[in-house]
């Protein structure tokens, strides 16, 4: 009796592994058919330009649109992608459980294996807990990846890697938005720095000499130099590195005056200095 309960719970099994496997299967085609007609409708009113508006504000296109075929699929092309993803999110939960649930009933009695679970709710919880499971790992794999890509770029300066931070959040919060200084990451949490110096009277000249005297570098250093002279400086000052006191101002100044030496206002500079 045990085998005949085990065989029935197996085919319900299977056929509801293919059902929805081919439901799923069915819906993704529809998908991504629909969201490759938004792409194209989308191109089309890009392209379009006064034409297009033109035939939006023209009740009469909007009547000769909806008389024709045109408009049901432009209807579909904005909803199917939509809907389709729930559906297909659905199919997949829906997909797990009851096979799962079928396939491990099959087994205890073909094979006299423990259920998992006592009912179906059991394995419902099991699918998000895999969900989860796999979100995690995504995470891990794209912190990896960050982690890698740091270490790589920032591999040149002797040491200074991703590990000198505890988490990325650190990072970000130290370095703030990642834009271009410091072997690729931007001083913009110190940009402020620079700001007030600027509204403190000093004049142009002024400035730059001074943040030139900040680097070490000579009044005609080119951009070259003063970049070498920043890396210098800046791990020599990095309060992760350098633990003494008025390291981290020293090293926000420091970074306040490579942003303000770039190649605009090394040129300026020079500029000036032929002049006079």
């Amino acid at each position: 009796m045990n085998k005949i309960k085990g065989y029935f719970y197996k085919s319900i099994g299977k056929f509801l592994d293919l059902l929805l496997t081919l439901l799923i299967v069915i819906v993704n085609i529809f998908v991504d058919l629909f969201s490759a007609l938004r792409r194209f409708f989308l191109v089309v009113l890009s392209m379009g330009g006064c034409l297009v508006i033109f035939i939006l504000l023209n009740p009469l296109s909007w009547i000769a649109i909806g008389r024709s075929w045109i408009f049901p699929i432009i209807i579909l092309a904005l909803v199917v992608p939509v809907l389709g993803s729930v559906s297909v999110s659905f199919l997949e939960y829906a997909h797990y459980t009851v096979t799962e649930f079928f396939y491990d009933r099959a087994e205890h009695y073909l094979y006299g294996k423990e259920n998992h679970f006592e009912n179906i709710s059991g394995y419902s919880r099991a699918y998000w807990e895999q969900k989860e499971r796999e979100r995690l790992k995504r995470e891990e794999e794209r912190r990896k990846a960050q982690e890698e890509e740091f270490n790589r770029r920032f591999r040149d300066f002797g040491g200074f890697t991703w590990t000198t931070f505890d988490n990325f959040e650190d990072f970000e919060e130290f370095f703030g938005n990642n834009n271009g200084n410091f072997g690729g990451y931007n001083a913009g949490n110190y940009s402020g720095y620079s700001n007030q110096s600027a509204n403190m009277g000093f004049g142009f000249k002024e400035q730059y000499e001074k943040y030139c005297d900040v680097l070490g570098v000579n009044y005609s250093a080119d951009k070259y130099e003063v970049k070498l002279a920043y890396r210098k400086m800046a791990k020599k000052y990095h309060p992760d590195l350098n633990k003494e006191p008025g390291a981290k101002e020293k090293f926000q100044e420091i970074n306040a005056a490579y942003e303000f030496l770039n190649d605009s206002n090394i040129e300026r500079y020079k500029k000036m200095s032929s002049r006079n």
